[in-house]
Formats: structure tokens, C-alpha cells, sequence
């Protein structure tokens, strides 16, 4: 798997609406046993990848910029990893958690 170094300031991601409830949206592939956030480089790739996640029916779903960093700084402590997507669900680029510095 590929690491990014350079991550856009900005990236697209879903916020997950569960009542008064807002957190980001993570998705987990079963095949390789990984959890991830899915990400997008603009507001349509977003929009049109959401029929391709797996969405729980009672919640609601929207697409916000969100600055890169916090967006990693809120995943890192959950060892989820970021994937950018393109609007048909595709991997672009993924960004693993850093090991451990002993």
C-alpha cells in the first residue's frame, strides 16, 4: 500500500448524521480486514461515491471540506487509514497510520 506524504490542505469527507449525533463517516473492507475514511478530491466525487459506501438507512449523509490534518489528527488514535476516492468508490491514494517511533 502506498503512503501519501503531501496531502492536499483541504479534502472532501462524509459526515455521518445520526440524530444530533455528527461524526466522520468510516468504512470498513472486509477482504483486507482495514478501516478507513473515506476521502475525495472535490465535492461531486464525494456526492457521486456515496451510492458505493455502506450506509446504515436511518442516518443521514452529507459531503464537508474538512482540512487534511484534523481530518488525520481525528483518525490517527482509531488506527483508521484515509483513502482518497474518485466518485465511483476507486482507491486513488491511501495514507496508512505512522508506525510507532520507539
Amino acid at each position: 500500500m502506498s503512503e501519501t506524504t503531501e496531502l492536499p490542505e483541504w479534502l472532501w469527507i462524509v459526515i455521518e448524521k445520526d440524530g444530533e449525533l455528527e461524526r466522520l463517516f468510516g468504512q470498513h473492507e472486509q477482504e483486507k480486514d482495514v478501516f478507513f475514511v473515506p476521502a475525495f478530491n472535490s465535492q461531486e466525487d464525494g456526492q457521486a461515491c456515496l451510492q458505493y459506501l455502506q450506509k446504515m438507512p436511518e442516518r443521514k449523509y452529507e459531503i464537508h471540506a474538512m482540512r487534511s490534518a484534523e481530518v488525520i489528527n481525528t483518525i490517527e488514535p482509531y488506527n483508521y487509514q484515509l483513502f482518497i476516492l474518485d466518485s465511483h468508490g476507486q482507491v486513488l491514494e491511501s495514507l496508512a497510520p505512522a508506525p510507532e517511533q520507539q
